[in-house]
């Protein structure tokens, strides 16, 4: 849990020190940065990743330990093949559209999407522990990522560089982190030797799952990319910056609730997936608990909004009290499906979850529009709120019998 916590202090750390540095202007392009990484990196991590976690616990709780590195060695070839698919659509983007404009100064654009790649190889590497419920290597391979960025971002600081070079030492000192903590680990993992291996069915099924599955997570991060874009051109960068600086809030405050869904109950829940009783067993007291536990949270940062806000960026940032009490609405239904959503996943419910997150992305950019029309920059706090709402009631009644 320490290491959870410093994860979530590296990246308040981070998005503190941009804002001092650079304003409510470099929060918006950092944050965009990292939209776009999020977006480059969903179908490896968010995907992939899991794909092999769910394939390999399978087969790890059932003893079979030829399979289980199978899942690993399949997932190794399977990445290698998304990394340069990935690449190759980056180019295509970047010279029919205006989306990298941004970051394509210097050649900074080249040695960002270079450590994408590092970065997506260095969080496969960190979740191949959970394929052996070695949780407490992951946790540290994400805390060696958090802390090489916070180290990396200030150098570049302190030797006097711009924004986009700092994007870059947040990016490169991720990625040294993540291959150091490589080096010191890798005789933990239970494998004999790393390879590249295709099992065809075993491919096939991790190749319908990741494409299944960060498909969803893709519309979602293109759609929030291209939100955005559109923010900025409408509002300008001082008041994206703020709603993107309450998002980053939002996004530390949710990490060890993401940390504990994908390092602990993925793998947990993903052993059970074909037994109901036990997943209920399961799932009902973590539901029940994690609802009471975030209501005190939330009520407890609705109170301090007005201090943390600035003390954690700056004194630029200070946000209306109608704007928190919405956003703060929408981030409690977002870190409770943080915790249930994994039970589609563990089980194998691609489909429902695809629908729903493409309903929900759509249902988030028509909001967005519509109640910026009515309502301005206050609408979309509104619209975040609606939206989480109704996401998080569609599981809970899909699941009921799980979880109520």
């Amino acid at each position: 849990m320490a290491s959870v916590g410093f994860r979530a202090f590296s990246a308040l750390a981070v998005g503190k020190w941009i804002a001092v540095c650079f304003g409510p202007s470099g929060t918006a392009l950092f944050g965009q940065m990292m939209n776009l990484y999020a977006t480059y990196a969903n179908i490896p991590n968010d995907g992939l990743s899991r794909a092999m976690v769910k394939e390999g616990a399978q087969a790890h709780q059932q003893q079979d330990e030829i399979a289980t590195e199978e899942a690993v060695h399949n997932g190794l070839a399977l990445l290698g093949i998304l990394l340069v698919v990935e690449w190759l659509i980056a180019g295509i983007i970047f010279l029919f559209t205006d989306w990298f404009e941004p970051f394509e100064s210097d050649g900074n654009l080249f040695w960002m999407l270079l450590f994408f790649g590092a970065l997506s190889a260095c969080y496969y590497a960190g979740n191949m522990f959970l394929v052996w419920k070695k949780t407490q290597f992951q946790v540290l391979s994400t805390t060696f990522l958090s802390l090489g960025g916070l180290l990396g971002i200030l150098a570049v600081s302190f030797l006097g560089y711009g924004i986009q070079a700092c994007l870059l030492g947040f990016l490169g000192g991720q990625s040294a982190g993540g291959f150091l903590f490589f080096l010191i680990t890798r005789k933990d993992l239970p494998l004999k030797r790393f390879r590249l291996s295709w099992n065809q069915p075993l491919a096939k099924r991790m190749i319908v799952f990741t494409l299944t599955l960060a498909s969803t997570g893709l519309i979602h991060q293109v759609a929030n990319y291209s939100l955005v874009h559109w923010a900025i051109d409408t509002m300008g960068t001082q008041k994206v910056g703020l709603w993107m600086a309450m998002n980053r809030f939002a996004d530390a405050f949710n990490t060890p609730v993401l940390a504990i869904a994908n390092s602990i109950l993925l793998p947990l829940l993903a052993s059970h997936a074909t037994q109901i009783p036990k997943l209920r067993e399961i799932l009902q007291p973590i539901f029940r608990q994690s609802l009471v536990v975030l209501l005190v949270g939330m009520a407890m940062l609705y109170l301090l909004y007005p201090v943390l806000l600035p003390l954690l960026f700056s004194k630029e940032f200070v946000a209306d009290p109608k704007w928190t009490g919405m956003q703060l609405f929408g981030d409690f239904f977002k870190s409770s499906t943080y915790v249930i959503a994994i039970v589609m996943l563990a089980m194998g419910h691609t489909r429902f979850y695809f629908w729903l997150e493409a309903g929900s992305v759509a249902l988030q950019i028509g909001l967005t529009y519509g109640l910026f029309q009515l309502f301005g920059f206050e609408g979309m706090f509104l619209a975040h709120a609606i939206r989480y709402c109704l996401y998080w009631l569609a599981i809970v009644l899909n699941y009921r019998k799980i979880l109520l």
